[in-house]
């Protein structure tokens, strides 16, 4: 049988690297078990610069630098310059994360939610201005997501850690957004979820780990990594009835096309 081939279209190696999971072993593992190409994510400037530093240290990790919702305000001119240059990188393939934020619990994100949509309104625009795709993070804010893209420039979007239901996952086909699944479709509460990933169609549906962050079963609980990309893969073959070999070719060449990623 041949090696399935597999990418990790979103991750944060530096968080990884923060709970002591070494970056160059963790890609190491990723190669074992077939998972060639990483995307990392930035948050704000600092885990933008972290994440470009990662993609010239490592070949196989490429990187996204963005702004995201739990940041308390809009970017400032001088940086949003620096986000500008960050973009201008070789090896940034787009602007991410950024998006809508909307779940209250104490600690966790208080920016109001007319400031998120202020930062995402920008951000979209600077995607369209530097010609670079958009990942967006998105809980609880569904409906509003989609009017802020449908209002803004048009620029191609990946639903990273997808996590709308069925009625949504068909809203974005109809808009031809990619969604990308992560570890917590393979949890036993996620039967919405599932059922959602049911209805994307292969050519919009895409894969990734969100590492360090929600290790698919049976490895939940434990620091997520690049590698486990393979074991949600396989769990989503057999709830879409697909053979692995061809979900792993089709997600593979929905993330290099989408990201513009060069050959391994």
């Amino acid at each position: 049988m041949a090696e399935t081939f597999l990418i990790d279209a979103h991750c944060h190696l530096d968080e990884m690297a923060k709970r002591g999971l070494p970056v160059a072993e963790a890609l190491a593992r990723a190669h074992r078990a077939g998972v060639h190409q990483v995307v990392t994510s930035g948050d704000g400037l600092a885990d933008s610069r972290e994440a470009c530093r990662l993609a010239e240290a490592h070949q196989e990790v490429f990187f996204t630098a963005g702004w995201h919702p739990s940041n308390e305000r809009p970017p400032t001119d001088r940086e949003l310059e620096e986000l500008r240059q960050l973009l201008s990188h070789p090896r940034a393939v787009g602007l991410g994360e950024v998006g809508l934020d909307y779940l209250r619990r104490p600690g966790h994100l208080e920016t109001p939610p007319s400031v998120q949509q202020e930062m995402l309104s920008q951000m979209l625009e600077l995607a369209a201005d530097v010609g670079l795709p958009v990942v967006i993070h998105m809980r609880q804010a569904g409906a509003d997501v989609l009017r802020l893209l449908d209002e803004g420039p048009g620029v191609p979007v990946l639903l990273h850690c997808f996590s709308g239901d069925r009625v949504f996952a068909e809203e974005a086909a109809r808009r031809g957004l990619l969604c990308s699944f992560a570890g917590n479709v393979t949890f036993r509460s996620a039967g919405s979820l599932r059922e959602a990933l049911k209805v994307v169609p292969s050519e919009l549906l895409t894969l990734e780990t969100d590492s360090p962050f929600l290790a698919p079963e049976p490895h939940r609980g434990s620091v997520c990594e690049p590698a486990l990309v393979a074991a949600t893969a396989s769990r989503v073959a057999v709830e879409r009835g697909e053979c692995l070999e061809t979900l792993a070719r089709v997600t593979t060449g929905n993330v290099r096309e989408f990201f513009k990623l060069p050959d391994p």
